[in-house]
């Protein structure tokens, strides 16, 4: 399986972007409004920012696109090299002394966003240290074991989503062990609440606040970024202590809000992230 995923990513990870970016200068919006990612993308960008015009949301989200594919490039490139070569590939590490710091106080909680590819950023943190996190079944049998593989070399064990998972990041937690978790999906239900995203309901994910609140551990911000100068940079931010208040999940909507508004495009706006809408509430992605 590996080997196949290599040889779709036979390019360096910067030529391939290059490839992109000239490829989508002579691709019309008019071709990409066919496409059903496009239209989510573009109906997500207008909700997070209804001051921009129509033309305006257009651009952006053809850019925001394009960065989506280059992060779908970026997880088969994490799928099929080696720990080495994805630290190698993470130019600079920023605010690395707060991820260092959590091993002097044991136990750590890492919530991220989908900013550029998950499964790299995860790629470099359990390069440095194991992990107990959550893990959403991939459909195709024989990739979802496979990825599930991965993601447990380095002495990492991935749960599923669930009471049993929980129970299980609990207990890690409480043997002063790590945990990571994408925040920002639509959450099972009974596994989320409703909070403010962009100004908008959004049934958001409670686990990594409701966790903080209750075992008094170290959270921390992570998203992965890229700088066309430097190249991956790997991203710790320490949020707001009124995350282990009763407002954890509207704290950390707020923090994850920060980090997309510096740079939209990065962000991957293709998921229907405002589809669970209070009762009596439209479907907002229907025409």
């Amino acid at each position: 399986m590996k080997t196949i995923f290599y040889t779709f990513t036979l390019f360096p990870l910067k030529l391939a972007f290059l490839v992109w970016d000239i490829v989508f200068k002579f691709i019309p919006v008019r071709i990409l409004k066919f496409l059903g990612p496009f239209k989510i993308t573009k109906k997500n960008l207008s909700i997070a920012f209804p001051e921009l015009a129509d033309h305006e949301l257009d651009l952006l989200a053809k850019e925001s696109y394009k960065e989506t594919l280059k992060s779908f490039y970026e997880t088969l490139y994490a799928w099929s090299r080696s720990n080495k070569k994805i630290i190698y590939q993470t130019k600079k590490i920023k605010n690395r002394f707060l991820f260092n710091a959590s091993e002097q106080n044991k136990g750590l909680i890492v919530f991220a966003l989908h900013n550029r590819s998950i499964d790299f950023m995860l790629r470099w943190i359990s390069s440095q240290r194991s992990h107990t996190s959550l893990y959403k079944k991939i459909k195709l049998t024989p990739i979802n074991n496979f990825v599930k593989k991965l993601r447990e070399e380095e002495n990492c064990k991935m749960v599923e989503t669930g009471i049993g998972g929980v129970k299980s990041i609990l207990t890690a937690l409480e043997k002063n062990k790590m945990t990571c978790m994408a925040s920002d999906q639509v959450p099972a239900r009974g596994l989320g609440v409703y909070a403010k995203f962009f100004d908008h309901d959004c049934y958001s994910f409670s686990l990594a606040p409701n966790l903080a609140r209750k075992s008094k551990k170290p959270i921390l911000l992570s998203y992965l970024s890229y700088d066309k100068d430097i190249g991956h940079v790997m991203n710790f931010k320490k949020p707001s202590k009124e995350i282990y208040s009763e407002s954890g999940v509207q704290v950390m909507n707020d923090e994850m809000e920060k980090v997309i508004r510096i740079s939209p495009s990065e962000y991957s706006w293709e998921y229907k992230k405002f589809r669970r809408l209070p009762l009596g509430g439209k479907d907002i992605y229907k025409n």
